[in-house]
C-alpha cells in the first residue's frame, strides 16, 4: 500500500504544535555548513541533526562514507530531544536528501509516524511560517522503543549475489553512473548490471515533481529493487518516493563507497 511519506508546508504548519521537527541540512563539501545555516534560522523548536555526527556511524575500512549509526547512540540523541513513541516527526533540509536519510533511519527502527517536508525550509518560508535563531534546550524526558526492520536493508554480499538476478538501481547522476567523472569516491564507475534513475530527476529544485510525473519516471522500478547512491543518503529520497507510490524497495546503505572498498568487487563504466 502507498505510504504518506511527505508533507507539504501547510500540513506541517497545521500540526507544528503537535510535532517535533528535525533540521537535517548538509553539504558534502563543507561539513559545518548545515549547522551554520540552522543557527542563522530554522523552524521554531527544531533540533539539528548532523549527517556525519548524528545520521551516520564511524567510518571504517568498509561500510561506506556514511555507515549506519550505532542504534543505541541514535536512540539517545532522539530521546534527548524529548521524543516519545507517540510523537510525530517532521524532517526537513533544503534538497530532501538529508531529511530522507533521517526519515529512513526512523523507519528502520520502526517509527512510521515520520514525514519529509516537501520543499524543505524554502517551502516553509514561502508559506509564510516563522523561523527563529533560538536553539531549543535538550530534554531528559524522551523515551522511544526500537524494532529494527532489517528487511529493508541489504549488505554488500546480498548485492553481489543479486547481480543479474534482481534489479539494482543507481540513483547518482548519469556522469557518475557512466564513470566519466567521480568527484568523491576514488574509483569511477558503477555496480555491474545496475540501471540509472537519478534522484534529481524526481525533483524540481527542492520540491518533488507531481505524483503522475514520479510514476512515469519510476515506472521501470520493480518491487524489491536494490537502491544505492554514493553513500546511502540521496538514495533515501528515491526509497521514500517509491514507498509513497506503493512499491517495496530495499536499500544498500553502504552504497558505491562501500562497494569499491572491497578489492575483489568489479565496476562497470561507459
Amino acid at each position: 500500500m502507498p505510504e504518506k511519506t511527505f508533507i507539504d508546508a501547510a500540513g506541517a504548519a497545521e500540526i507544528r504544535n503537535k510535532a517535533i521537527f528535525y533540521d537535517c541540512r548538509y553539504r558534502l563539501t563543507d561539513a559545518e555548513w548545515g549547522e551554520r545555516e540552522y543557527r542563522e534560522g530554522h523552524i521554531p523548536g527544531a533540533y539539528y541533526f548532523d549527517l556525519n555526527r548524528d545520521l551516520a556511524g564511524k567510518v571504517d575500512a568498509d561500510g561506506g562514507r556514511h555507515p549506519m549509526p550505532d542504534l543505541e547512540t541514535f536512540r539517545e540523541k532522539l530521546e534527548n530531544t524529548g521524543l516519545t513513541d507517540d510523537m510525530t516527526v517532521i524532517c526537513y533540509d533544503d534538497n530532501l536528501s538529508g531529511a530522507a536519510r533521517m526519515w529512513f533511519l526512523r523507519t528502520f527502527i520502526g517509527h512510521n509516524d515520520t514525514y519529509i517536508l516537501n520543499g524543505g525550509i524554502d517551502a516553509w518560508r514561502k508559506y509564510g511560517a516563522p523561523t527563529t535563531k533560538n536553539v531549543p534546550a535538550h530534554k531528559i524526558d524522551g523515551r522511544i522503543s526500537m524494532k529494527p526492520d532489517r528487511s529493508i536493508l541489504v549488505d554488500m554480499d546480498k548485492v553481489k549475489g543479486s547481480i543479474g538476478k534482481s534489479q539494482i538501481i543507481d540513483v547518482r547522476d548519469e556522469i557518475r553512473y557512466l564513470g566519466k567523472s567521480e568527484p568523491i569516491d576514488r574509483i569511477p564507475g558503477r555496480i555491474p548490471g545496475s540501471i540509472n534513475l537519478p534522484f534529481q530527476n524526481l525533483m524540481n529544485g527542492s520540491y518533488l515533481k507531481s505524483e503522475e510525473e514520479l510514476r512515469t519516471i519510476l515506472k521501470s522500478a520493480q518491487n524489491n529493487s536494490i537502491l544505492y547512491c554514493g553513500s546511502g543518503v540521496t538514495s533515501c529520497v528515491t526509497f521514500a518516493v517509491l514507498k509513497m507510490l506503493g512499491k517495496k524497495p530495499v536499500l544498500y546503505l553502504g552504497s558505491y563507497s562501500d562497494w569499491i572498498s572491497h578489492a575483489d568487487n568489479s565496476v562497470e563504466q561507459g
